[in-house]
């Protein structure tokens, strides 16, 4: 009989120590911030919670456990890890729920002390939602992915079939090549409009080059048609042909014409 009670007691102690959770405690527990971060990894989306707890128990029970909801398609194992002392909790898992015995790392929580608790996992890189149900009644709750905000929300309640469950949509993964597709687009839309500007530049300035070349033929043309008009005049005024008052206009005229043309000649040669 003595040995079949030391077996039982040995039995029972060893419940204890391998599934903490029978004699653990979680009450009174609130979370005063549960800041959730996704970011893309080489093994896939990393996730990164950071969760503040508070023993609210009203007497002077001590929190002895924690619970965490994970979903159930991530990679590999949960790092659960306490930030100020920087230890490693080993969770008991039931189903989404990874179980932490406080007690086993002397962690407990005393009635309004906080724990800091990260948690760290990965999801595969096609998974399109972030989804989280709520364990604890919840000050604040965020999501972001990227730097892009997710979700917020604040006085979140344990139990309530609005904020317990939470699926939040992720940006597709498969979409990025379809981003670089985009741009690649839009960089090649952008070299052919700069192409085509430069072609209309040039042909412009042809055009504009074209118009000098006429306009010095012409102002050439009318230099010369000028110098001859004067010469004429020379000839019929030393014939006596018009008098000394419409010879002395017409020349003042035509000289005048004549220096205008020839400084427009010199202008454009600059």
């Amino acid at each position: 009989m003595k040995k079949t009670g030391v077996i039982i007691i040995i039995g029972l102690l060893m419940l204890v120590t391998f599934y903490p959770s029978v004699s653990a405690n979680d009450s009174g527990v609130i979370v005063d911030q549960e800041i959730v971060k996704i970011s893309l990894a080489n093994k896939g989306l990393q996730v990164d919670e950071t969760i503040k707890v508070t023993n609210k128990n009203k007497g002077f029970e001590n929190v002895t456990s924690l619970r965490f909801w994970i979903q159930q398609n991530i990679q590999d194992s949960v790092t659960i890890t306490e930030l100020q002392s920087g230890t490693i909790l080993i969770p008991l898992i039931t189903g989404n729920i990874r179980s932490c015995n406080l007690s086993a790392s002397n962690l407990t929580i005393a009635p309004d002390a906080s724990l800091s608790i990260q948690l760290t996992y990965f999801l595969p890189t096609t998974e399109q939602n972030f989804v989280k149900t709520l364990l604890y009644d919840t000050t604040l709750f965020s999501v972001t992915y990227e730097d892009r905000d997710l979700f917020h929300g604040e006085h979140l309640l344990y139990g309530s079939d609005v904020n317990n469950a939470m699926q939040i949509r992720l940006y597709k993964p498969s979409e990025a090549p379809l981003n670089i597709t985009v741009l690649v687009i839009v960089f090649v839309v952008v070299i052919v409009v700069l192409a085509l500007l430069l072609f209309l530049l040039k042909r412009q300035r042809s055009k504009t080059k074209k118009a000098v070349a006429e306009s010095e033929e012409t102002l050439v043309t009318r230099k010369t048609l000028l110098l001859s008009l004067l010469k004429d005049l020379e000839k019929q005024y030393r014939a006596q042909s018009i008098s000394d008052e419409t010879y002395n206009k017409i020349k003042d005229e035509y000289k005048q014409q004549a220096v205008d043309v020839m400084k427009k000649l010199d202008d454009l040669k600059k």
